[in-house]
């Protein structure tokens, strides 16, 4: 059985809506350029929608 694969993310995801502070929620991930995902959370209270660019590792 294959390991998954982990690592790192090197870009904070906001846990926190931004505006009232309430939990989001993960609607969408999206593969991006050079490995980077686009992450679209909704917020549970005010509904609004959020996009964090999530970058990838670097490596050395």
């Amino acid at each position: 059985m294959a390991k998954p694969v982990t690592w790192q993310m090197t870009s904070p995801v906001r846990s926190r809506c931004p505006q009232c502070d309430a939990r989001l929620t993960i609607l969408r991930v999206i593969a991006g350029r050079a490995g980077a995902e686009y992450w679209a959370l909704q917020c549970t209270s005010c509904h609004g929608v959020h996009l964090d660019i999530v970058e990838p590792p670097t490596r050395h």
